[in-house]
């Protein structure tokens, strides 16, 4: 459908603002992120996409090894490598619709620093059944995991509110939940992600890992107008 044009009109709007350095805080989105969310603003953190969040987190977790699925989203990997983590890759098959299944919970017990998912999972689409998804959740927690929920194409099912663990965020809970304009408002080219965090020391050494003015006086403008749709 393209970008809508409440943020095309914002954006031509408040072109002479272009001039000006962003709030390296992004104050003004995250709190219309949060009243969207229904979180407290405290547990967002905004990003130049939700790419620079991924290489942002592996910054500042610095884990030793991770485990991610396969296939999925290109850059949990991407960014593990950079940054010398060990990647053990969990692989979807065919026989399993390329689905996750129960099987998961085994490779757990390899104790991983982080485990990324993408839900829906991109490129497959299939989503995790919400009973896993939690058991995934509870285990992790268990064994002190960091638990990454790649959650970018979340707004575009019908009922999103039943397959994700924001409720665990805002009690604040380790988890860590990543989200983006660019797929619901055709805004890749913007670059605007956020993730929400219920560890707030986390989210710090997050904004302390990468150049303050990340998200630029568009990327805001675009947001609190697309927000507004």
């Amino acid at each position: 459908l393209g970008l809508p044009d409440s943020v095309k009109s914002a954006l031509m709007e408040r072109l002479d603002d272009f001039a000006l350095y962003p709030d390296p805080l992004c104050r003004e989105l995250v709190q219309k992120i949060a009243e969207s969310e229904q979180i407290a603003p405290e547990h967002i953190l905004c990003a130049n996409g939700a790419a620079e969040l991924i290489f942002r987190l592996v910054q500042a977790i610095r884990p030793r090894c991770a485990l991610v699925v396969a296939p999925t989203f290109a850059e949990y990997e991407q960014a593990l490598t950079a940054f010398g983590c060990e990647v053990d890759r969990y692989l979807l098959t065919k026989e399993e619709g390329f689905a996750l299944t129960p099987r998961f919970l085994e490779a757990l017990e390899g104790k991983p620093d982080m485990v990324f998912l993408c839900n829906p999972n991109n490129p497959t689409g299939n989503l995790i059944a919400p009973s896993l998804l939690r058991q995934i959740w509870e285990k992790c927690r268990e064994k002190g995991i960091l638990l990454v929920v790649d959650e970018c194409f979340l707004s575009f099912l019908p009922r999103p509110w039943e397959h994700t663990l924001k409720k665990e965020v805002q009690e604040g809970a380790p988890l860590l939940l990543l989200r983006a304009f660019t797929k619901l408002y055709a805004m890749a080219g913007i670059r605007l992600g956020y993730c929400l965090c219920g560890d707030r020391q986390l989210l710090s050494q997050m904004a302390g890992a990468g150049q303050p003015w990340g998200v630029s006086v568009l990327a805001q403008e675009a947001g609190l107008a697309a927000l507004q749709e």
